[in-house]
Parts: structure tokens; sequence; C-alpha cells
């Protein structure tokens, strides 16, 4: 495989500096959630407000790669790769994940939703692991990896507690929890690309063009059917900062897989979305949070505790070179 040396290429960072990158990470996701929402309620459709969030965050990987030659290096490295061609697919799953939300969460409420994402995204995980389709390796289905994705699911249960849900449609809840699967692959094929390109900013805006591409045709869709947006364009410039936060999102997860793994990587910016619904509610309406959604993020971080004494995660450099890491050697911090 050809790789891209660059001091990046090179970088090994600790796994709890890893965890705690996807932690903010994910309070950076919470963020994105509220500034959308804001902006999907002035503009009268939550699917242009995606839209309009991934361009913002797009736009900042275009800048990149005119800006910087080690952005347009890592992309020249994709000439030699060996990855198949379904690698490069991550951005299509969170084009289809943006679709679900704005399309299933009217439908089903945001409990259910939100549930079976989570428990599609925790079982994608640790098949996504075990399968050896990350860059760390492949890690095998332990007693702390499985208790800690079950701890995380319970968890987001509590936090919905009493939000009800309209099961009339059923049948979209299986569907939310294998597209929650599809954001567990998305998570491992960028760090496979990431591998090669050497550079999260250029992986970044392989993810972008693949899935912005996909969400814009689904909004040209959409459009056709239903009509253009009955909203107004808001004038505050934070209601379009959403995209910079999913953006940074992205590049953290594609720092930190390879040192921890997609498991570990969920669970942890699941907690920091949490974490960051908790600040952000509370600043946002003065009201502090419920009792159940403070258990639910202290769930939340005793998942990511179990799960990362799961042992030591292998580094591998190609797919066909995935190794079962020791299981049984306690992993240091």
């Amino acid at each position: 495989m050809t790789t891209v040396d660059t001091p990046l290429t090179r970088l090994r960072i600790p796994p709890w500096l890893a965890q705690a990158l996807v932690v903010a990470g994910g309070g950076g996701a919470a963020a994105q959630a509220m500034i959308n929402g804001e902006l999907g309620t002035r503009l009268e459709s939550s699917l242009w407000a995606s839209a309009v969030s991934n361009t913002v965050g797009g736009s900042l990987f275009v800048i990149a790669l005119l800006a910087s030659p080690s952005v347009r290096r890592g992309l020249t490295a994709l000439r030699g790769t060996v990855l198949p061609w379904w690698m490069f697919t991550g951005g299509v799953f969170g084009a289809i994940f943006v679709f679900a939300g704005a399309t299933a969460v009217p439908l089903i409420g945001v409990a259910l939703f939100t549930i079976a994402q989570v428990c599609g995204n925790t079982v994608g995980a640790l098949g996504t692991d075990a399968l050896g389709l990350g860059p760390s390796g492949r890690l095998r289905v332990t007693r702390n990896r499985t208790i800690g994705a079950v701890l995380a699911i319970v968890a987001v249960g509590i936090a919905n507690t009493g939000r009800g849900g309209d099961l009339t449609l059923w049948w979209l809840v299986p569907v939310v929890a294998l597209i929650g699967v599809g954001i567990a692959l998305q998570g491992a094929f960028n760090g496979r690309v990431n591998d090669v390109t050497g550079n999260p900013l250029s992986t970044g805006l392989i993810n972008f063009v693949i899935g912005t591409g996909v969400l814009y045709a689904i909004v040209a869709v959409v459009t056709l059917i239903s009509g253009t947006p009955t909203g107004t364009w808001p004038s505050e410039p934070w209601l379009y900062l959403g995209g910079p936060c999913g953006a940074a999102l992205v590049v953290v997860s594609m720092i930190a897989v390879k040192a921890i793994g997609v498991l570990r990587m969920a669970l942890g910016v699941l907690a920091g979305q949490l974490a960051g619904a908790v600040v952000f509610d509370l600043l946002r309406t003065g009201e502090p949070a419920r009792p159940a959604v403070l258990l639910a993020v202290a769930l939340t971080a005793v998942a990511v505790a179990i799960a990362g004494r799961s042992g030591r995660t292998a580094v591998v450099t190609a797919p066909d070179e995935a190794v079962i890491s020791n299981d049984e050697r306690p992993e240091s911090p």
C-alpha cells in the first residue's frame, strides 16, 4: 500500500488522548445538533439545514486543499492504493443518516430514533472491530466490550425515558438501527482511507465530496416532490457553524480510531454528545438536565471505561494484515 510519509502518518497518540479527542468531538456533535435544529426551524426544513451544514463544513476541507500542499499530496497517494472501492463510501453512510434523521424523527419520535441508531451503531462497531475493517486491526468481542456496548444502549434508553414514540411505523426502527451500523462502517472506512492519505483533511475532503454529493441528490429529489422550504434564511452567523463542528468530529475520529478502535470511538462520541447536550440545554433554557439524563451521562462514561479495559489495540497498515489483539493484556493509560 502506498502511504504518504508525513508527521501525521507517523503520529501514534496514546489511547487516553484518543478517547479524550472523540469525547470532545462528541460535544461538538451536540453543538452541531443544536445549531442545525434551530436552522431547520428557521428554514422549515431539517433536510435543507443538514445540506447547508455539510456545505459549510465541507468548504473547510476545500480551503485546506487549496492552501496546503500536504492535503494535495494525501490525495495523490490514493493513485497507488490497493484499498477496495467500497472503502471510499464512508460519506454515503453519513448522508443516509442525515436523510433518515430528517425523515424518521417526525414519524417515530426522537427517542425511538436515537435508541435505534445507537443500538445499530454499537453492535455495528463491535462487528466492525471483530472483522478488522478499521485501521486498529481485529479486536475480539470480549465480555468487557460487550458490557460497554450494552451499557451505552441502556444509557440512551434511560436518557429518553418519558419522551414516548409512535410504534405505528414499527418497521422504521430496525431500518434506523441498520443505518446506525452504517455509521460504524463510516468510521472504519474513513480510518482505512486515512492510513493511505496520511492526512485527515485529505480524507475529510473525500468524505465530504461523496457524502454531500449524495445528500444534494436527496435534497433535489425531495425538493422536486415537495417544493422549496417556506422559511427564511437567518442572519445570525452562529447558525451556520454546525458544519465546522461536524467537520471537527470527522477529523478527530480519523486520528483516534487507529488507537482505540471503532467501538471505543463510538462510545466516546456518545459520551460527549450526552454531556454536551446537558451543557447546551442548560445554557439555552437555564434549566438543569433531568436526573435520567445525568444518569445516562454517568452510565456512558462507565461504558467507555469498561470497554477500554478490553486489552491493547493492535495497529496494522493494510486491510489484509488485521491481527487479533492480546485481550488479556491490560492497556496502559
